[in-house]
This record gives structure tokens, C-alpha cells and sequence, in this order.
């Protein structure tokens, strides 16, 4: 009897070991699709060499990754001298150098052909005082290069798992005040396709100012940087043909992380 138990409880364990891992490995989702002959198929999201989040049409039209790092010190060289052009002599250093990364998963279970630029970041201790004017000369130099005007981090939607109250809340936390003219921060994000360039206005004194606890290592600074999601060119005919069995279908949610 003894002997019987055990072998029961090992049963047991290795069936609560194989429940484990399969919820930590979920099944990537598949998907039957006909052609125009009718014949059907099933398609596996774990094969899909983008990523559920992203258009694979825009990352296509973004530069490549081979040249993404030439497109981004373009437009922050452009950005910088729009900002010289409204106020000269304003004093310029590099942040952070950055690069272009592979990423890990495509959110199926699978691998995926994207990568992350992230440049170098371009910035001035000297902050213009009036900043919706700066922003619109930024503005207009990031429309040159086909992006959107800047979408606010204090301009969003609430997430769905928020009220409007909690959105509010955040927000004034985070910026000091609802009011915009009373922050002393402003970060957002100009977009163009699967690339966006991040502006970012600081000044402890603006407004109501930073609360004493506010983890700011500059204490003023208006500073850009540009990102995007990229393939490489060597890759963009597999990237083509991998995700032509997908398109028309709906992306579903990762699965992975």
C-alpha cells in the first residue's frame, strides 16, 4: 500500500508540474484561413515574424535598421537647430548613446525579425521660457520628416482599467498640476508609423514646480530622442513573405511575454 500511494502522489506531482508549465507556456493562437480557391488552412501566430502591437506596413516604411541611426541624428540635428533659430546660443550636450536592439519574442510564443532603435539623446540645460512656442517650431521641423505633432503623456485617454478621476490623479502627480500652463514637466511622444520621437520639457521652478520628493536628476532641460521598431534590410523578403499568410486577420493579443 505504501508503495501504491507514493507512485499515486508521483502521478499526481507530475501531472501538477505538466499543468504549470503549460500555463506558463500557453499554446500560441491559430487560426483557419481559406484562399481564394477554398482551400483551407491553419495559420499558427507562434510563425508570425512581426508583433500583435505593430502594422508590419508601417514598420516596413521605416527606415531600415541598417540605416535608422543616420535618419534619428538627422532629425535631432534638425530639431536642435530649429530650437537655435527661435532662441541662438543655447548650450547642447548627448545624453545616453544608443543603438538598435534585437527583440526577444513576438508575443506568441515565437521569434520575431523587429528591433528597437533607441538613439542617442540631444539636450539643453537652457530652457526656453515660453514652451508652447517651442513646441511648435519642433513641431514643424518633425512634420518635415513626416511625423505627427506631439501627443502629451498629460492628454491621454484614461487605460481601461482607470476612471477619469484616477487618470487626473496620475497626471497631477506626475506634472504638478491638470492645467498645463502650470506644469513643470512635459514628456510626449511624435509619431510616424512604427517610429516616434520623444520631446521632453523640464523646469523644477514652472508653475506650482516639482514636489521636493520628484526623482529629477536635471533640474531644467528641454531634450529629444527618436525610437521605432525596424527590421533589417537582409531580412525584409522573409519579413514579407512571413507575414503574408496573416494579413486580412485580426492580431490577437499576446499570449506571451
Amino acid at each position: 500500500m505504501p508503495a501504491a500511494l507514493f507512485s499515486l502522489a508521483a502521478i499526481g506531482l507530475v501531472a501538477a508540474v505538466v499543468t504549470s508549465c503549460s500555463l506558463l507556456n500557453p499554446a500560441s493562437p491559430t487560426e483557419t484561413v481559406t484562399d481564394a480557391s477554398g482551400q483551407a488552412s491553419e495559420v499558427d501566430w507562434a510563425d508570425y515574424p512581426g508583433e500583435g502591437t505593430l502594422d508590419p506596413e508601417d514598420v516596413l516604411a521605416a527606415p531600415r535598421a541598417e540605416d535608422v541611426e543616420a535618419h534619428a541624428e538627422q532629425v535631432l540635428a534638425d530639431l536642435q537647430a530649429a530650437v537655435d533659430a527661435q532662441q541662438p546660443g543655447l548650450a547642447w550636450s548627448r545624453g545616453l548613446e544608443g543603438g538598435v536592439y534585437p527583440h526577444e519574442g513576438n508575443g506568441y510564443g515565437g521569434a520575431t525579425m523587429h528591433r528597437t532603435l533607441n538613439s542617442a539623446e540631444v539636450l539643453t540645460t537652457e530652457v526656453p521660457q515660453d514652451w508652447p512656442a517651442t513646441v511648435a517650431v519642433v513641431e514643424a521641423a518633425l512634420a518635415e520628416h513626416g511625423y505627427g505633432p506631439v501627443q502629451w503623456d498629460f492628454e491621454r485617454e484614461p487605460y481601461p482599467e482607470e476612471t477619469a478621476e484616477e487618470r487626473d490623479a496620475e497626471i497631477r502627480s506626475t506634472n504638478g498640476s491638470l492645467d498645463a500652463a502650470q506644469m513643470w514637466q512635459w514628456m510626449g511622444n511624435a509619431n510616424d508609423g512604427s517610429m516616434w520621437v520623444t520631446v521632453m520639457l523640464v523646469d523644477v521652478d514652472r508653475g506650482v514646480g516639482a514636489p521636493a520628493d520628484a526623482e529629477q536628476v536635471t533640474p531644467r532641460m528641454l531634450g529629444f530622442m527618436v525610437g521605432g521598431t525596424v527590421i533589417s534590410a537582409a531580412d525584409e523578403q522573409a519579413y514579407r513573405d512571413g507575414v503574408a499568410p496573416f494579413e486580412g486577420l485580426e492580431r490577437p493579443a499576446p499570449t506571451h511575454s
